[in-house]
């Protein structure tokens, strides 16, 4: 026991995912501890996560700011800002991981004098659904972006807090994923402070380390279902919960992993496995989309036209119980002797006749 909650505590703190989760995976991989963190180190990285470090030339503040900027719910959080009339912030490195900026930001506030006042306005700016909506059409997964509009996007928005016409920017964007931000820390800082001491920030430090995780999703794997044109079931017909026959078709090296702890490859070929259905969802043109589920946060996903038939649990099932009931039905077969018997009577009276008709 004491070695599982050993295991588990390694997962949380190797990745950031929370303690159900990492109960779950290590459950899922069967106690296997480089698998579990395989799986979470798969999760696509799609959340920016931006630094920016500014100066108003005319006001004279000097300023860094921190934000993530996830594209699916079409959100910005983990919000950090610093506001200050020390040069020295403008020495915090932009080109180190986002993780070591933050820290940095952090250090900085409790060291030195920052304008708390200023910070929560910038905080409130950038945290604003207004904000997201701008940010969206530039910050898109997959997409080269406009350095230029950015630019003037930030230098924007910084405007509205310091109504400065003269202010520099300079950002970076790194690539993140959900756990790995739950590695970190946020701090909240009230819009009736002029400034934190140390004792102020670690306390709003451990006050966030404390909250809650949200559960997590992980992989979406590609998989396709596997067909039965007679006997199988509508594809539409399907709802949460019941069980179909897919294989899965990814092609990356975790999709490997788990067709393997799932029983989808065997040697070298991928074999039907059970998933669950979680979402059957229509789609243009007659067809439907399904999402699947094979474990904890393990989706797989297919296309298909809504009136395709496909193998489910229950089929199978039924299919497998029909031997059985021919077996039973052998019982009411006639038994053989009495089969010869019943010929050799008939030609018996088929003698008699003939011997009678003479």
């Amino acid at each position: 026991m004491k070695d599982d909650d050993a295991m588990v505590q390694d997962l949380v703190q190797s990745t950031g995912c929370d303690l159900k989760l990492a109960s779950m995976l290590l459950d899922f991989t069967s106690g296997d501890l480089k698998g579990a963190k395989r799986i979470i180190r798969a999760v696509p990285k799609d959340i920016f996560a931006v630094k920016v470090k500014f100066i108003t030339q005319i006001t004279g503040y000097y300023g860094a700011l921190f934000f993530c900027y996830d594209e699916k719910d079409n959100n910005i959080s983990r919000v950090l800002t610093v506001v200050t009339n020390d040069k020295e912030i403008g020495s915090i490195d932009l080109g180190q991981h986002w993780p070591a900026f933050e820290n940095e930001l952090y250090e900085f506030m409790r060291t030195k004098r920052v304008d708390g006042s200023k910070m929560e306005q910038l905080k409130g700016r950038f945290s604003d659904k207004e904000v997201a909506g701008r940010i969206s059409t530039l910050l898109k997964v997959g997409q080269s972006i406009n350095d230029e509009l950015l630019n003037n996007l930030l230098v924007d928005e910084l405007y509205t807090c310091f109504s400065d016409t003269n202010i520099a920017v300079k950002y970076t964007i790194e690539m993140t994923d959900v756990f790995e931000l739950n590695k970190g820390q946020g701090v909240e800082i009230s819009e009736n402070e002029d400034a934190l001491n140390p004792e102020e920030v670690d306390e709003k430090l451990k006050e966030k380390q404390e909250q809650k995780k949200p559960d997590q999703s992980l992989i979406v794997l590609k998989v396709d279902p596997v067909l039965s044109p007679v006997k199988g079931t509508e594809i539409k017909n399907l709802e949460f919960g019941n069980n179909i026959q897919v294989r899965i078709t990814d092609e990356r090296d975790i999709a490997d992993y788990l067709a393997v702890l799932l029983g989808g490859k065997v040697e070298s070929m991928r074999v039907p496995i059970y998933a669950k259905i979680v979402e059957v969802k229509d789609l243009e043109s007659e067809n439907v989309g399904v999402l699947t589920q094979f474990g904890p946060g393990i989706m797989g996903m297919f296309k298909v036209p809504a009136d395709v038939k496909v193998v489910t649990k229950q089929e199978e099932e039924e299919e497998e119980q029909e031997p059985v009931k021919a077996v039973n039905g052998k019982k009411k077969e006639l038994n053989p002797l009495w089969v010869v018997g019943g010929i050799v009577f008939i030609l018996g009276i088929f003698v008699l006749l003939i011997a009678v008709a003479r």
